[in-house]
């Protein structure tokens, strides 16, 4: 992040925005937003894509039964029990799946699954050796799947639980699903394939959430959470891979649009994954160069400067009196504090907590161990005060869920407003400057339990992550105009 307009520098850390919405973002933002709320197309606080949002148990369920499927290579150990039955759950929903969004074509399993240890001697898959290859992976060729269980799935499920290994799994079984449905063409980019793939796991874990699968079970609150944090964790960086390259995945904001695409709108959206269209919305811009980023934008007063007048002339033309930012905390009579930035709706002011906000800025690290995100991550806590500050103006609450996600959208189009990409096709607003990486931060955040991006007045943050996200996708993608007509009360 940066407060230079003149010199195209950014930060890596955390990253994302869309091309999709050049003109969209600019008019959306150039519309005077109404006092009076609409009901045009409002999004359920409560539900997430049509399913009652709750928390509960994820991972395997209990008493199911370990699955048939021929594994070379395995050592029948849990790793290998738990991959099996991915894939067999992931074939039993594409069974049912796959003839209805592909004109009654019939769904094949894949020909052979194979486990090996990449900690062990090597051995030739698909024409590649297996010692060291830490990966689990589709081979067209050969209509194979085959994964590590000596690192990889061990390493997932330490660190994110048994269903990171079914996303992962999910995702290869969907590049079957592609090489079947015809749904790539020859010369695509990679990402076009990987979104795809992020798309159909999108769709199979609607399967699971809806209670369909026979071997596993997700939360619509925590356990979506969950496996979306694996897309992020498993991201592309701008500076070390671009669009066309050949391992280009999308940045952490990029898989979890896909993956919302699928579980949304079902296998039929990620048909539609074309290059054009991917072209459009991804976030990782083509020969984006290393020279092109820089470290930490720091918590100081320049930069809290740059950060105000950023949000002001995105702002400009809602027509709503800027709130006098302040600091350091202060009391609102009324109304106990959130930190680290507090909306005093009496005095349209925001107060801030220096410390905190610098804690948010400190991106993890083994040497720091900070519990941090990133600048990006802390300056959308401010731009989250800011948007309430808007709503306010045009009569909106300021205190229920609603607010929450109208706030969760307008930082997500204030966010669109600052990419410059390095080909010279968005038109961004003011001096500050963002660039792909910065805006995953904020993706993490909102994964987080603690963050203020989708929260109202009170610091109550609307509890379904996916509810989260998907509000700060609408404003990068669409702007600020569905974020008044999206999220009304």
């Amino acid at each position: 992040m940066v407060a230079t307009a003149n010199r195209r520098r950014g930060r890596v850390l955390g990253a994302a925005v869309s091309v999709i919405a050049c003109a969209s973002l600019v008019s959306g933002c150039a519309q005077v937003i109404s006092g009076v709320p609409t009901t045009l197309g409002g999004y359920s606080t409560t539900s997430v894509a049509g399913l009652p949002a709750a928390d509960g148990p994820s991972g395997p369920k209990e008493g199911a039964p370990q699955a048939p499927l021929p594994v070379e290579g395995t050592d029948n150990g849990e790793m290998d029990k738990l991959a099996r039955n991915a894939v067999a759950d992931v074939d039993a929903y594409w069974a049912e799946a796959f003839p209805q969004a592909f004109d009654g074509k019939k769904f094949e399993p894949v020909k052979r699954l194979i486990s090996y240890d990449s900690g062990a001697p090597g051995g030739q898959l698909c024409k590649q050796n297996t010692a060291g290859m830490v990966n689990a992976f589709y081979c067209p060729s050969e209509d194979l799947v085959a994964w590590d269980r000596g690192t990889l799935l061990p390493e997932l499920n330490n660190s994110f639980g048994p269903l990171a290994v079914v996303t992962v799994l999910a995702h290869e079984m969907g590049h079957a699903v592609q090489h079947r449905a015809g749904t790539v063409a020859q010369n695509d980019p990679v990402i076009v394939l990987e979104q795809q793939a992020d798309c159909f796991t999108g769709a199979y874990f609607r399967h699971v959430a809806e209670g369909s699968s026979q071997y596993f079970q997700v939360s619509t609150g925590s356990g979506l959470n969950e496996v979306m944090g694996v897309l992020n964790f498993i991201r592309d960086s701008p500076g070390t891979s671009d669009f066309t390259g050949s391992n280009a995945h999308g940045t952490a904001f990029d898989r979890v649009s896909a993956f919302q695409f699928g579980f949304s709108d079902g296998p039929q959206r990620c048909a539609e994954m074309t290059n054009e269209e991917v072209t459009k919305r991804t976030t990782l811009f083509q020969n984006w160069k290393p020279t092109q980023q820089e470290t930490e934008l720091p918590i100081d007063d320049k930069s809290l400067k740059a950060v105000q007048e950023s949000l002001h002339s995105v702002f400009r033309d809602t027509g709503a009196e800027p709130p006098r930012v302040i600091a350091e905390p202060r009391t609102c009579s009324g109304r106990q504090p959130t930190s680290p930035a507090s909306f005093c709706t009496e005095t349209n002011t925001i107060s801030l907590n220096v410390p905190e906000l610098r804690e948010i800025a400190t991106p993890p690290s083994k040497a720091s161990q900070s519990a941090g995100y990133g600048d990006f991550a802390a300056y959308a806590q401010i731009a989250s005060r800011y948007a309430l500050s808007v709503q306010k103006a045009a009569g909106y609450s300021v205190d229920d869920e609603a607010a929450g996600l109208r706030t969760a959208c307008m930082v997500g189009a204030w966010s669109g407003l600052l990419v410059e990409d390095p080909i010279g096709q968005r038109n961004p607003v003011g001096r500050l400057r963002i660039v792909p990486e910065d805006i995953d931060e904020g993706v993490s955040a909102l994964l987080g339990e603690e963050s203020l991006i989708a929260a109202n007045a009170n610091g109550d943050q609307v509890p379904v992550g996916f509810a989260r996200v998907e509000a700060f996708r609408v404003g990068v993608q669409e702007g600020l105009a569905p974020c008044t007509t999206k999220y009304d009360s």
